[in-house]
């Protein structure tokens, strides 16, 4: 069966290891370790049970950070022994890390994480055996989800989906990227990275649609939807008289438009707006938008990409009360007030979005500090020797802030001067604690 999803990959056993607490070898549990069924290696680890999986046997690994629906074949998981209230998965079922108190050797205490969920082939094949429906994508027919937080807060009207020259910025796991990394430290690249920050994604683009008369369009975008730049509208109509028309859907007429009891009277959309009647409007409340008037991005963003003659997207993080991220009641910006940190910039001169690295002219530490917005800084700056090293300059920087009082969610690794690499290293103690 051949599989493009990315929730879920066939992987075949690579190694196991055996796991020690307080110097004895665990007796019911062991460390698995996968190659992608591409044959590149996978970095994440599986806590399974003893004897489970034996070398070169062939599995499905479920990626953290998606959700499970409640099937069948993913109830222990959802409710082991029948009790929901065991379940170690996050919310909406999302998979996530989980903490072992175990070691890798007999000589350290320090604990391992699983993350991700492994499941023999034949118990998968199985379940899709056993449906009715056997069209749609593996994820699908699986019940596999992306979790994504809800817009609840400050959240208004759109004006539409997500611009199709965008990407959504989701950085890849580097994790899921063991071999891309390798070809960087060959190539002994610069890497830098920045704290990655829990809220919701935002985005604010300027781009040329009359190239000759040099008009731009701004937008400002939530992760799936453009949203009105004016969050305001009509709640009633008044008429010269007084009499207020509310909205109203005909049921004879099968239409929407405006109706004043009193009169009994029925106007259409089009009646109404042709009319000299003064409409009452009622303003939305949209953080999103709100954040970039705060930051007087709708105004300064268009005379930016003028003055420059380019045309670009900036990529942010919107945080603060009210905005949950990933739902961590650990997230340490939960509680600040509501404020938006740029962590990337796109040009979009070629027509689709295209990220700008901090060797570009336009990066994002002089957009951002020319237009007087925060952004997220580097913390660390180096050539890496190795996979480890990165993972373990990851690991330093999760206890430099930890040793503060601080949590942080991950950090985010990118080559600074190309475009090589740019993945998330997730702090898997951050997660392992929601």
């Amino acid at each position: 069966m051949e599989n493009n999803d990315k929730a879920v990959q066939k992987v075949s056993i690579r190694e196991k290891a055996v796991l020690y607490k307080n110097g004895e070898p665990a007796n019911a549990i062991e460390l698995v370790q996968f190659n992608f069924e591409n044959g590149d290696e996978c970095g994440f680890t599986i806590v399974a049970r003893k004897d489970l999986y034996e070398i070169g046997d062939i599995a499905y690994f479920f990626q953290p950070d998606y959700c499970l629906s409640e099937n069948s074949l993913f109830a222990d998981f959802i409710a082991p022994d029948g009790q929901p209230n065991k379940s170690r998965l996050g919310k909406q079922n999302r998979i996530r890390a989980i903490k072992f108190n175990f070691s890798l050797d007999e000589y350290t205490n320090d604990p391992v994480y699983s993350v991700g969920i492994l499941m023999p082939q034949n118990d998968v094949l199985d379940f899709l055996r056993s449906q009715e429906n056997h069209e749609g994508s593996l994820s699908e027919r699986l019940g596999i989800f992306k979790y994504e937080e809800p817009e609840k807060s400050g959240s208004g009207m759109a004006a539409g989906d997500f611009p199709s020259f965008l990407y959504k910025t989701d950085e890849d796991n580097i994790f899921n990227q063991k071999k891309n990394v390798a070809r960087v430290v060959e190539d002994g690249d610069v890497v830098v990275m920045t704290v990655k920050r829990d809220g919701s994604s935002w985005t604010s683009y300027c781009k040329k649609f009359n190239e000759l008369q040099g008009e731009y369009k701004l937008g400002v975008c939530s992760r799936s939807l453009e949203k009105k730049l004016e969050q305001k509208f009509a709640s009633d109509y008044i008429d010269p008289e007084g009499n207020i028309f509310k909205k109203y859907y005909s049921q004879e007429l099968k239409l929407t438009g405006w109706y004043n009891q009193d009169k009994e009277i029925f106007m259409t959309n089009e009646e109404i707006l042709s009319s000299d009647f003064t409409a009452v409007m009622k303003e939305v409340k949209d953080t999103w938008v709100e954040l970039a008037n705060k930051y007087n991005i709708i105004e300064k963003l268009p005379d930016y990409c003028k003055e420059h003659g380019i045309e670009l997207a900036l990529r942010g993080e919107i945080i603060g009360q009210g905005l949950k991220g990933s739902g961590n009641k650990y997230n340490p910006d939960a509680k600040l007030p509501q404020q938006l940190v740029l962590f990337g910039v796109d040009d979009l001169s070629t027509g689709a979005a295209q990220r700008l690295h901090y060797g570009d002219e336009f990066n994002l530490e002089r957009v951002a500090t020319d237009l007087g917005i925060p952004f997220t800084e580097i913390v660390a700056e180096f050539i890496p020797e190795s996979f480890d090293d990165i993972i373990h300059r990851s690991n330093m920087i999760f206890a430099e802030y930890e040793a503060k009082g601080i949590l942080i969610e991950g950090v985010v690794v990118r080559t600074k001067h190309n475009n090589k690499l740019s993945v998330k290293s997730m702090n898997l103690g951050y997660d392992a604690k929601k």
